[in-house]
């Protein structure tokens, strides 16, 4: 299946280039990492062991902050587990989960696993760490080695789709990612802001075909209990076509992080959300109901409606404004229509305008059919 990768707006290798600026920030220390991978150099596709040096020198101040998050065994421990990794990083990444396993069980801690492998081979492997675990939505798993395959696996995604030569730089820039931009929430950074657009179109599409997907799953069973075998064959067609698609638009999401895109959720209960000074009488039964579900959802501030019209079906968002605003026609069979405005409790700029509608069209199972 051919995909469209999201680096047509948005380049993630720019945010490798944040890495050293952000990591003295956070640390207020340098970089040190390059001085950090020559420890372990020559122990890649060899039989050699690692040495309780090795990790002497891993652990010193002199190029990190290993002893302000994590701690290692004793020497004599060390000492003596470290025959234990003879020959274990002779065929990586192959036997990947060996090695993880073996890592784990010398140092009782999966970040430090690791950490060992990233720097022994940068090119598969990286560093497991909160904020990139929240990027890559990792959920927990049975065991710290599965959670960590799991993702390295997603990681190499990144990888591939943005082009890095090495697994431990995709891992970086996305670790700068999230405490530059997403972490903060606020970032000024143009490249992120492509990336937050892109997102939300692609979001957009998927809402766009999931809607068309599910009405041509309900003509299908319409029409399969009528037995037109012709019409079935080409709506089967039809809906295995949108199913691709979906399948393609579901892959683009996952290489996103979480946070991209934020909307603060409104402090006001649902029914003081609802705005209506009773010039106009419901159209039909099923605008209450409509109304009821729409202030459910969280990130749904006020609903003003005070306006009857006449517009076709179906019932769809009809307008956006760069504001937050919502517009939503609830329309009934006899083309009778409410005029209702939506709006998000604040709302910084467009991108975050096409989101608060994405979030309202798919909590309302309702296309997006107009946007300004």
């Amino acid at each position: 299946m051919e995909i469209e990768t999201a680096t047509n707006s948005f380049d993630l290798k720019k945010c490798l280039g944040c890495i050293e600026q952000t990591y003295a920030k956070k640390f207020n220390r340098n970089f040190q990492f390059i001085n950090m991978e020559a420890i372990f150099t020559g122990l890649k596709g060899t039989a050699k062991p690692m040495s309780y040096k090795m990790i002497k020198r891993l652990t010193s101040r002199k190029y990190w902050i290993f002893e302000d998050y994590w701690l290692v065994p004793s020497f004599w421990k060390l000492w003596k587990d470290m025959k234990k990794t003879k020959g274990l990083f002779q065929a990586l990444p192959e036997n990947e989960q060996n090695a993880i396993e073996v890592l784990y069980s010398i140092f009782k801690n999966i970040e430090v696993a690791s950490i060992v492998l990233r720097f022994v081979d940068s090119q598969n492997f990286g560093i497991i760490s909160p904020p990139v675990r929240y990027a890559l939505r990792q959920s927990a798993k049975e065991t710290y080695a599965e959670e960590y395959l799991d993702y390295l696996n997603t990681l190499r995604s990144y990888s591939r789709e943005y082009g890095f030569e090495r697994v431990a730089d995709a891992d970086m820039a996305l670790w700068a990612l999230m405490e530059n931009c997403v972490i903060p929430g606020n970032s000024s950074c143009d490249n992120f802001k492509r990336f937050q657009e892109k997102r939300v179109e692609v979001e957009e599409e998927y809402i766009k075909k999931s809607l068309i997907f599910k009405e041509l799953e309900d003509e299908l069973l319409s029409v399969a209990e009528e037995d037109i075998e012709k019409k079935v064959k080409n709506l089967k067609e039809e809906r295995d076509k949108i199913r691709k698609e979906l399948e393609g638009l579901q892959y683009k999401l996952k290489i996103y992080p979480v946070g991209l895109i934020k909307l603060k959720k409104s402090p006001l209960p649902a029914e003081e959300k609802y705005i209506h000074d009773w010039r106009e009488q419901f159209i039909d039964s099923g605008q209450e109901l409509f109304l009821k579900h729409l202030v459910k959802n969280p990130y749904v501030h006020k609903v003003i409606w005070s306006e009857n019209i006449t517009a076709k079906q179906p019932t769809r968002i009809s307008h956006v404004e760069e504001s937050g605003e919502v517009t939503i026609l609830y329309v009934t069979k006899d083309n009778y229509a409410a005029k209702i405005k939506v709006l998000p409790i604040e709302c910084p700029d467009g991108s975050h305008a096409k989101y608060f509608a994405s979030l309202t069209s798919n909590h309302m199972s309702i296309p997006i059919l107009g946007q300004k």
